[in-house]
């Protein structure tokens, strides 16, 4: 099998998955690192909870996938990836553990940019790349 159907077969089958809603995301989220409420297509992240955890999920034409790497100096540390079509793009975040639930919304219909309850501004740049390409 070659390596770009092998990544693509891995990225598909992290989108297809994760942990099944257990009612309104604030609610799930709170004994949880991550969790994913499908009505709303809702990630919900707890930056009080450390630990390691990825999930992924996707929406018509790509796919969000966030990695928790624990806390470090007050903050927990996430990769969030955005991919959109095969085009990906993966950034490193940093949310106070003291701070709100952080949330993304999935974008629906057409639409590509999920909505993030943290400024991406504040997020680094680690790496882009295409999963068909690669």
């Amino acid at each position: 099998m070659s390596r770009r159907i092998l990544i693509l077969l891995v990225l598909l089958a992290g989108c297809s998955g994760g942990t099944p809603p257990a009612g309104p995301a604030s609610q799930a989220a709170q004994g949880t690192a991550i969790s994913f409420d499908q009505a709303t297509g809702v990630i919900t992240v707890n930056p009080a909870i450390n630990s390691k955890r990825k999930i992924g999920y996707g929406f018509p034409l790509g796919s969000v996938t966030v990695e928790t790497l624990g806390h470090k100096e007050g903050e927990l540390l996430f990769e969030y990836t955005h991919e959109v079509e095969g085009g990906y793009t993966v950034y490193l975040c940093r949310v106070p553990v003291s701070g709100p639930l952080v949330t993304i919304r999935l974008p629906k219909g057409g639409d590509t940019e999920p909505v993030t309850s943290f400024d991406m501004k504040d997020c680094k740049f680690v790496r882009e790349g295409n999963v068909l390409l690669e």
